[in-house]
């Protein structure tokens, strides 16, 4: 065999063997320049349309939003004043990411106590921190 022929096939064979590699567990799109600019840019204006953009594409291309994706928009919900929103999307993430569940049953009675009571909205800070 020429020194050619062995060239090329290796060449194939690299791009054969690319084709095969596997795509990510997860779609993560625009998700971590969302978290970017809220936490180093602080641009909160972006981050919804980020997040969105993040679950409107994943669920095009059939893959599994990531993990705490769900979350993080309920937040966002929260903090814009959607609290109904922001418990859709907590159930989500809790039906999606068992492992969540202690979390988003936490976040959820939470603001459903403070409809109940009438209170004043809780500092986000305080939601935010139970987060982490």
């Amino acid at each position: 065999m020429s020194l050619l022929r062995v060239v090329g096939w290796c060449v194939m064979s690299v791009f054969v063997l690319a084709g095969c590699a596997p795509q990510g567990l997860y779609y993560w799109g625009a998700y971590e320049d969302g978290l970017y600019d809220r936490y180093v840019e602080n641009s909160g204006e972006q981050v919804e349309a980020y997040l969105r953009q993040s679950m409107t594409e994943a669920e095009a291309n059939r893959m599994p939003v990531p993990p705490g994706l769900y979350a993080d928009y309920g937040f966002v919900l929260y903090q814009r004043g959607d609290k109904a929103g922001a418990i859709d999307y907590f159930r989500r993430e809790r039906g999606l990411y068992p492992e969540s569940t202690a979390l988003m049953n936490k976040l959820i009675e939470r603001i459903e106590q403070q409809d109940k009571s009438g209170a004043a909205d809780l500092p986000t800070e305080e939601l935010a921190g139970e987060e982490r």
